[in-house]
């Protein structure tokens, strides 16, 4: 059972219940049973040793490269690599400082010194993968691993961005199936 779906069945039981005390609205506090429904399971996905910490280099790359709006940098590709994860299948949520104005982009730290530039990740077929949206779904192997590849990339903000270090932090978070 997914977390949608027992999120879910708690709402509808917590009504029913709801429904079930006001028609019995003089019965006794305690009286009204609510079922609760799960799965305990032996597995824990986790990311590989050596992946739980990872830099993606996205290079130097001149202003020019990034002279308008909406311009880019070539794509580098990343993978994160799961262990131990249950039989089916497997996505990534990043998450992190979002763009001013550009909430699916990865803004740059504060000790940053690049302005009006962001960082945009992909998918792995390279299409934008919004922060707080799942990735595209890997199966998970018989062994429980699986590898997600990505790609990330310096998009422009605005017209002439400025030079400057420009890192950014992103979280993830594993979603197993």
């Amino acid at each position: 059972m997914t977390k949608k779906s027992f999120g879910t069945l708690v709402r509808v039981l917590l009504l029913t219940s709801g429904m079930v005390n006001y028609a019995q609205a003089g019965s006794s506090l305690g009286e009204v049973n609510i079922e609760l429904r799960g799965n305990v399971v032996d597995f824990s996905c986790y990311v590989e040793i050596g992946d739980e910490n990872k830099t993606v280099q996205l290079g130097r790359w001149p202003t020019k490269e990034l002279r308008t709006v909406g311009s880019t940098t070539q794509s580098m590709p990343f993978t994160l690599k799961l262990n131990g994860c249950p039989p089916g299948a497997a996505s990534i949520t990043f998450s992190g400082k979002q763009a001013a104005g550009n909430p699916g982009l990865l803004g740059l730290n504060d000790s940053s010194g690049a302005t009006n530039v962001a960082i945009e990740l992909r998918d792995k077929d390279k299409t934008p993968l919004p922060l707080e949206q799942a990735s595209q779904d890997v199966a998970v192997d018989a062994n429980g691993n699986a590898v997600l590849n990505f790609f990330a990339n310096y998009i422009a903000l605005a017209d002439n961005p400025q030079a400057g270090q420009a890192n950014a932090d992103a979280t993830f978070m594993i979603n197993y199936y």
